[in-house]
């Protein structure tokens, strides 16, 4: 009998051909690092190694295009329909550099240029994210069809252990993959998959699974838990939502390997309320679950996805299923208003601060001409504004592509402006074997994954930007309070000392009165 959960993962699945052609488009990769960096290795990280990624979804999105920088008149050019391709995560690792933001961002900048002359990239969609908690090198890969969207960081190790650790667990028992594949399936199209946003990411979601699986395997018998593991995709899938529907988020706390739940008086950690506490086997002080604070919305929706699978049965069809875990009209819908609503006060705001730019340029020429100099003041108050406009782009990569597509035209007015690749290249999802993604006697069916779009970097980016300006004020914060520690502890030891020389000189004044009456 067929398991239909196993053949509606593997429908999820990327064929033989595009992983072939995903090989050799990160073969191109490698020769531009070893280019630059003869001794760098070039690491494959996230769900393209370990065989969990998702296949292309259909993509809409809204162009702008106006002559006008009033936001009233632009024109709304229409709807445009594509394919999303997923993205390959590569970790570069350079011999001799060190971890510091500011050699991170140089070798990006460095790696930016290179693949621009190589011709693999176009200008206007090659990127350094230097505004995101780790600056990353974002880009689209033009020689495929359709173009293969890269995302490249420096010197961070902590997701090759990761990866590496998520590889061996789903070799050494495979049916996890398909568990974790539709779930992150059903939380892309409930929009619950961004960890910036409060969703669950594609790591945080492979350790709920090892460590359900882990936990079953500690408290059932060995012959029953063989039992479970060799019954349908169907049983797992239904456990493992009535586990986590069940959880005390607010008092227990996961370790994955070897599936140990701690209670509140057990952990050491501080409760934070209504969160998932999952503690990282590749690092015991990450708490993986830390970001996804929209945990009460994830909860709610597979409450609902649990009754509805159930109502289902084991022998569902493949469009019901799908209708299950996909999400509603309405809710994309949604989705897609409000996407097209923040490029609209992106733009707008870009537009704003770069009219209050000129503005203050030509009055700092005019003061020029008069004085013959800029002052220091207004200098400084000019390199603020221009700093905080370039901050601005670069923390939306989506706006970003579009002022460096202009900018390019501008200075090139022979080019002809060329549609984004991305969106109209590409055939949909056709129908795949229905064998499953992980069971399969040959070699393993490659995957493909939704990636990281330049909204979801620009989010993930604006988010760590807070995240950092918090820590700051923390660490200010802190600062001045040591040095009011450190002020009073010297006031109390000046005074003190002033009290021990006040009393040494009663004592001698006393002393000498006394050799005065004798």
């Amino acid at each position: 009998m067929t398991d239909r959960l196993a053949s509606f993962a593997a429908r999820l699945c990327l064929t033989a051909e595009v992983m072939t052609r995903r090989g050799a488009s990160i073969h191109r990769q490698n020769q531009v690092v070893r280019s630059l960096w003869p001794g760098a290795l070039c690491h494959q990280v996230g769900s393209f190694p370990t065989r969990t990624s998702l296949m292309s979804r259909c993509v809409y999105s809204f162009s702008f295009r106006s002559s006008s920088p009033s936001p009233a008149r632009w024109n709304r050019s229409g709807l445009t329909m594509g394919w999303m391709s997923s993205d390959v995560d590569l970790l570069v690792s350079i011999p001799g550099m060190d971890d510091e933001r500011r050699g991170v961002v140089e070798a990006a900048t460095r790696m930016k240029d290179a693949v621009a002359k190589n011709n693999i990239s176009k200008p206007w969609n090659c990127m350094v994210i230097s505004g995101a908690r780790v600056p990353i090198l974002t880009y689209m890969d033009e020689n495929e069809t359709p173009p293969l969207k890269f995302d490249i960081s420096f010197q961070k190790d902590n997701a090759v252990k990761n990866t590496t650790y998520l590889i061996e667990k789903f070799d050494e028992r495979p049916f996890m993959r398909d568990i974790v594949i539709l779930l992150k399936y059903w939380l892309r199209e409930k929009q619950l998959n961004e960890v910036y946003k409060g969703g669950l990411g594609s790591y945080c979601v492979s350790l709920t699974v090892i460590g359900f699986f882990n936990f079953k395997r500690r408290t059932l018998g060995w012959q029953e838990y063989e039992a479970f593991i060799a019954g349908p995709r169907y049983n797992m899938f239904v456990e493992y939502l009535e586990f986590w529907t069940s959880w005390r988020y607010r008092e227990d706390t996961m370790i994955p390997d070897p599936g140990v739940i701690l209670t509140k008086g057990q952990s050491t950690r501080k409760p934070l309320g209504f969160m998932l506490r999952i503690i990282d086997p590749t690092d015991p002080e990450n708490d993986v679950g830390k970001g996804s604070h929209k945990i009460p919305r994830v909860v709610r929706a597979m409450v609902k996805l649990k009754q509805a699978i159930q109502r289902l049965g084991p022998d569902m069809e493949f469009p019901a299923l799908d209708r299950v875990l996909s999400g509603t009209p309405a809710e994309k819908e949604m989705f897609l208003t409000q996407k097209a609503h923040q490029d609209r006060n992106n733009r707008k705001m870009q537009l704003q601060m770069e009219r209050r730019l000129r503005r203050a340029e030509r009055n700092a020429e005019k003061a020029a001409e008069r004085r013959g100099r800029i002052g220091p003041a207004v200098q400084k108050s000019l390199e603020k504004l221009r700093e905080k406009h370039e901050q601005f782009i670069t923390r939306r990569p989506t706006l970003a592509v579009e002022v460096a597509m202009e900018e390019f035209l501008r200075k090139n007015p022979g080019s002809s402006e060329q549609d984004l690749p991305g969106l109209r290249h590409g055939p949909g999802p056709g129908d795949r074997g229905a064998e499953s993604a992980t069971t399969n006697a040959g070699s393993p069916v490659p995957m493909e994954d939704t990636g990281k779009s330049p909204e979801q970097l620009e989010r993930e980016a604006k988010h760590a930007a807070t995240i950092e300006k918090k820590r700051l004020k923390r660490e200010k914060m802190l600062q001045k309070r040591e040095e009011r520690k450190r002020e009073k502890k010297e006031r109390k030891v000046r005074k003190r000392m002033e009290a021990e020389r006040r009393k040494q000189l009663a004592e001698e004044e006393k002393l000498a009165n006394g050799r005065e009456s004798c």
